[in-house]
């Protein structure tokens, strides 16, 4: 994605015509659509902007451009309607200095939205930029009112002229900017807040939920007011943010009511931190199998991958809810591609009672706040058909080995280069291991006992489910690369190889690769 000039792009009267040009002139992987609000928006900002400037230029100002013509090239270097990878955040408008320690920032509102939404977006803004930049300028220009706001490095909001944005424009650290590629700025480690990895970030609410977090939240708050006995449900992929809400929401229950939060497996350090922090939270593991008199004894109770609980146990807890009026808020993975072949008996009775008691059930979907091309390729990986090949598998790599010297020595290079090694036998983690864990760069094993059936599902020699739960799982905890080191099976290698490339005929076309019994 390159740079554009903002002045050239809104030369054009309307919005699909805008929508080409930006393609032409930011040469775009995918075709950005701009709504005809965006686009007056854009053309109002940049004319008002211009504006400022030959006034400024023909007056004399300083910092202002000597000559008219020159005022144009100030509207260079913008980056409209960008979005960090892997997170979905977007930003309407961008400018960043050569070095990168300057970012001008702008969003645009068609009509007037109240200040305080403008305070929140361009807080959370901010902090997204905070990870990248010194130094921060914050503008939202209201297009009915031709209204501007600035917000400075203490997050205090208010009115601004146009005079103030344009001289902001005009300064010499952001005439020498970036034109090309700024995603090595933003990387997906830096935002991808885990309460159990990172619980002081969290303990200090150094974190934004997501629109659809929000509107979570809301919903269940809401919800637990109303209903008498409630209990929801919040499903998801992996990495859509259940666990963050989770917490979220016992901080904010923990303001007037005990709350205690169960956790499918064992307790981890950020846990035990947490838990030792907010006065009102109690955290405890459910392999405890604490009686459910204990439970009674709370105002809340949040359980975080409840379809892990024992079924027996978890029907106990959801019928105390019921009886004594405790609100339950269950979150949890239905590992649908995990499961899609052979389900997991305790894990699918769990399930059908938590959706049997819910009064309110909401699934997470849109951006998945995991690295997106793992989990695309999760899914082609787990089955075939999932056809999900592409250029954006540049974080992924399937490599073989012949035997095990081999693997111990591609295992040690990685290593070296900062990837944790989780082995789908088993060997090195348990499943138990994996839960609440996060990695930058993850190095797997796939042994001759994976295999794709028929159907172009990968299964496991003796229809062992474990192996394949902890290559989920393992996948799943990666946050920027994977490498994939297949041995003992070359058709296995190349079935996968050819998935990862989109090499659809050659994987349809090769049947399965079963070992022999």
């Amino acid at each position: 994605m390159k740079a554009i000039n903002l002045h050239f792009l809104t030369r054009v009267p309307s919005c699909g015509d805008m929508s080409l040009l930006l393609e032409e002139l930011s040469d775009r992987r995918d075709s950005k659509k701009i709504s005809e609000h965006e686009a007056a928006s854009l053309r109002s900002l940049t004319d008002v902007l211009d504006s400022c400037l030959q006034n400024g230029c023909r007056a004399g100002l300083p910092g202002m451009p000597a000559k008219p013509a020159d005022c144009l090239s100030l509207f260079d270097g913008f980056y409209f309607s960008y979005t960090i990878r892997h997170i979905g955040k977007e930003f309407d408008l961008l400018k960043v200095s050569a070095d990168g320690g300057t970012i001008l920032n702008i969003e645009l509102k068609s009509e007037s939205v109240g200040e305080e939404r403008i305070r929140k977006q361009l807080e959370q803004n901010r902090y997204y930029l905070s990870h990248t930049s010194r130094a921060i300028l914050s503008f939202t220009y209201v297009m009915d009112t031709q209204t501007f706001y600035a917000m400075n490095d203490r997050n205090h909001l208010r009115e601004c002229t146009a005079e103030e944005v344009a001289a902001a424009l005009a300064r010499p650290v952001l005439q020498n900017c970036m034109r090309d590629g700024i995603d090595h700025l933003f990387q997906a480690s830096d935002y991808l807040i885990s309460p159990v990895a990172e619980p002081e970030k969290f303990l200090q609410r150094k974190y934004f939920l997501t629109n659809q977090q929000f509107d979570f939240r809301r919903r269940i708050l809401e919800h637990l007011q109303t209903e008498t006995a409630p209990a929801v449900s919040v499903t998801g992929p992996a990495g859509t943010g259940k666990t963050l809400l989770l917490f979220d929401l016992a901080m904010e229950l923990s303001k007037k009511h005990d709350v205690l939060f169960v956790h499918a497996g064992p307790l981890r350090e950020g846990h035990r931190i947490i838990d030792s922090r907010l006065r009102k939270v109690t955290i405890r593991s459910a392999r405890e199998r604490f009686p459910v008199s204990v439970a009674q004894t709370y105002s809340c109770l949040l359980i975080d991958e409840a379809n892990r609980l024992d079924p027996s146990w978890l029907r106990a807890l959801l019928l105390a809810g019921r009886e004594y009026g405790i609100p339950l808020v269950l979150a949890y993975d239905t590992h649908h591609l995990l499961y899609e072949q052979n389900p997991a008996a305790c894990e699918e009775e769990a399930e059908k009672a938590i959706l049997s008691s819910a009064t309110l059930a909401l699934a997470f979907s849109g951006n998945i706040r995991i690295n997106r091309p793992v989990y695309s390729f999760l899914k082609t990986l787990f089955h075939l058909k999932e056809h999900g090949g592409n250029a954006g598998y540049d974080c992924v790599r399937v490599l073989f080995a012949n035997n095990a010297e081999e693997v111990r020595l591609a295992v040690a290079y990685f290593c070296r280069q900062g990837y944790v090694q989780i082995t789908a036998a088993g060997a090195l983690y348990q499943m138990d291991d994996l839960t609440a864990q996060e990695y930058d760069n993850v190095i797997m094993v796939m042994d001759e006992n994976f295999y794709y059936n028929e159907a172009g599902y990968l299964c496991v020699k003796n229809n062992e489910t474990e192996p394949l739960r902890l290559l989920y799982e393992g996948l799943l905890r990666t946050r920027n690369n994977l490498c994939l080191l297949v041995t003992g099976s070359l058709p296995l290698f190349l079935r996968i190889l050819a998935a990862k490339l989109g090499k659809t005929d050659e994987t349809e076309s090769a049947g399965t690769d079963a070992p022999a019994s």
